[in-house]
């Protein structure tokens, strides 16, 4: 059941139902990264059987449903990961981690996912290209 702090952001009514998607991401067979993804059940009603979990989500919602990806907002922020989370990463608990938090939306505006990531310090950056329209 949906709580109440997730609801909006996946377009859900408080105590709807809603899948929690838990992935370990890897690069080269690699443990980098943890990705934690929530999706309302109304919106993919047979993800724990259509999907796989080493596939593209966002390939499975299009060309599975019909589903197109919008846009989103993230944040980006630097953490230190839980013992649990470093064990599944494979790093020592010290280790400082990318963490971003996404709102997803789908072509028509509408909630999609939230997706929390967690990636590797030692292993990423992030680059931006930033243009001068609209800057005062």
């Amino acid at each position: 059941p949906c709580p109440e702090a997730l609801a909006a952001e996946v377009g859900v009514e408080r105590g709807e139902p809603v899948w929690h998607l838990e992935r370990v991401l890897l690069a080269d067979g690699e443990r980098v990264g943890l990705e934690s993804t929530y999706v309302g059940v109304a919106r993919v009603p047979d993800l724990d059987t259509e999907f796989d979990p080493d596939s593209s989500f966002y390939a499975y919602l299009r060309d599975a449903l019909g589903i197109a990806f919008g846009d989103a907002d993230e944040r980006i922020e630097t953490v230190l990961a839980t013992p649990r989370e470093a064990l599944l990463v494979g790093t020592p608990p010290a280790l400082p981690m990318l963490l971003i938090h996404r709102l997803s939306r789908d072509t028509d505006g509408r909630p999609l996912e939230r997706v929390r990531t967690l990636f590797r310090g030692d292993r990423f950056s992030f680059s931006a290209h930033l243009r001068g329209e609209g800057w005062s």
